[in-house]
């Protein structure tokens, strides 16, 4: 029962902050418990985040059929969220198989390295791209060709941490050093951080001048029953979070158009499990003027552009929330990032916060595994089995078992847009939403923290998961079989509906325009 209260705590808690009507949690229903070995309560974190999504879709729907919350004669549709469902959905990528395979590894060399000095004192580089791997071996002085795991635990346990790991962001790679809860809440980032959560994870700004309400077209003029049905994204994200947000959009119906490059370096096994739904384009924004006109002409008949690169990157190619803007006004533009606040102008930073909102770490890149290590959260796992343990042991410091700043993040961007979408479609204007892998590692430890399991039932795998009917099937890279796993949301009368029926054949096969509707 608590369980379910704190889920049903923290979904009140981000519709409000959303701005989405709180009559919704009367929709929501929760069940089961989090099977998850933790010292955080990743279960009910991941019911809340999937549930605002389907809160806000719900909403979406409702506007779109022409009724509000408030004016429903009926109850809305309803919508369970079962925890073990939740939980498998943040492990997506370990559970989906392209033609029975799995095909999602990490590099050989991901992982923590414990340095100089102290129990405590450890560091975790990225190196899942080969850019980030050849530039991390480059500042230890080893060899691309043939460096091992053992290679580099020898030459870090050389180095202070917190050196090595600033080293390491000013060549622009991504390395942090581990931090305790404490050390974390001291340094100026994470001082960021917590100004920040009193707002919530996910920003909404409006973007320039007021605009004339943008109604979406009704969905009962379309027979549809996804509330996403018509909608247009733009997808420019990779691995795993900003993904992850274009999938959830995809399932409630979206054209999403998953735009990348053949230059940019690619994770096989993760893209064709956050692909799905989506179509895929290749297109050349710096060195190619066609491919820039073509992006703008999409930019123009879009709904939403939804956009994960480093911080800047796409500004510095003409693409910020201003410039396009400008292309179209009635554009919802959201920005996933590491840090935080990475797309506020450097002056309204300056404004909020006496220019301590954002953080000195904004403009640097992140992933989920780094940011955990970071902000306390994988000293925490460590001490807390540490403790656990009937055995004397040596500290080490532990990730979460799932990727759930990842996902998270990609829910709560979801949700952003769902929410923009909404105000745009009754008050009009172009918004801009801002989220980041920080401010959800800042909202999961906000649930509070629980001692260690010592033990925790195994969690279940792929045949148990298809055995009670929760894996899905389409057709994905050449023809090939995709299993997934289904939205844990489960919508009780078919009023809404969500799910993914294709995935890209494969990256770059699918026409550069928008389908019609």
């Amino acid at each position: 029962m608590a369980e379910m209260q704190l889920a049903l705590g923290t979904t009140r808690r981000l519709l409000h902050q959303l701005g989405l009507p709180a009559s919704l949690l009367d929709r929501v229903q929760f069940s089961g418990s989090d099977p998850l070995q933790s010292t955080l309560h990743l279960g009910e974190f991941a019911q809340a985040l999937i549930a605002t999504t389907a809160l806000a879709a719900s909403h979406l729907h409702d506007l779109r059929n022409g009724t509000s919350p408030n004016e429903r004669v009926e109850p809305g549709p309803r919508v369970h969220v079962r925890c073990d469902d939740a939980v498998a959905e943040f492990r997506s990528e370990h559970v989906t198989t392209l033609d029975g395979e799995k095909v999602f590894e990490w590099d050989e060399l991901a992982g923590a390295y414990k340095a100089r000095g102290p129990p405590d004192a450890w560091i975790r580089p990225h190196t899942n791209w080969e850019h980030h791997k050849r530039g991390f071996l480059d500042l230890l002085g080893l060899p691309m060709a043939n460096a091992t795991k053992q290679d580099v635990a020898a030459a870090v346990r050389l180095r202070d941490a917190d050196e090595l790991a600033e080293q390491a962001m000013r060549r622009g790679l991504v390395c942090t050093a581990l931090r305790s809860y404490a050390e974390w809440d001291a340094h100026p980032q994470g001082r960021a951080a917590l100004a920040r959560a009193p707002h919530g994870p996910v920003r909404i700004d409006r973007l320039g001048e007021s605009q004339p309400p943008a109604p979406l077209t009704p969905l009962l003029g379309l027979g549809a029953r996804k509330p996403l049905r018509g909608v247009r994204v733009l997808d420019l994200t990779r691995v795993i979070a900003g993904p992850v947000a274009g999938r959830v959009l995809a399932g409630y119906g979206a054209d999403v158009l998953w735009i990348t490059s053949p230059s940019l370096p690619t994770l096989p096994g993760l893209d064709f499990d956050t692909s799905r739904g989506k179509r895929s384009i290749h297109l050349d924004l710096r060195d190619s003027p066609s491919d820039r006109r073509q992006f703008e002409s999409l930019i123009k008949e879009a709904d939403v552009l939804l956009q994960s690169y480093a911080p800047g990157a796409l500004a510095r190619l003409g693409f910020g929330a201003e410039r396009v803007r400008e292309l179209n006004p009635r554009i919802v533009y959201a920005s996933l990032n590491g840090w935080g606040a990475a797309d506020l102008p450097d002056e309204q930073d300056a404004a909020e916060g006496e220019g301590k909102w954002g953080g000195p770490w904004r403009q640097r890149k992140a992933f989920d595994s780094l940011v955990q290590f970071a902000s306390g959260i994988s000293h925490a796992e460590g001490v807390g089995a540490l403790e656990a343990s009937a055995q004397a042991g040596e500290f080490s410091p532990r990730q979460l078992p799932c990727q759930a700043l990842d996902h998270g993040s990609g829910y709560l961007a979801a949700s952003g847009i769902l929410s923009a979408l909404a105000r745009r479609h009754t008050e009009g204007g172009s918004h801009l939403i801002t989220t980041s892998l920080l401010d959800t590692a800042t909202l999961l430890r906000s649930l509070g923290s629980k001692p260690y399991p010592s033990s925790s039932p195994p969690l279940e795998t792929a045949d148990e998961l298809r055995a009670r009917g929760r894996l899905g099937t389409c057709v994905g890279e050449g023809g090939k079989q995709v299993e997934y796993v289904k939205h844990a949301a489960v919508f009780e009368r078919g009023e809404v509906q969500v799910g993914w029926e294709k995935a890209p054949e494969r990256m770059g096969a699918d026409e550069a325009e928008w389908l019609p509707f």
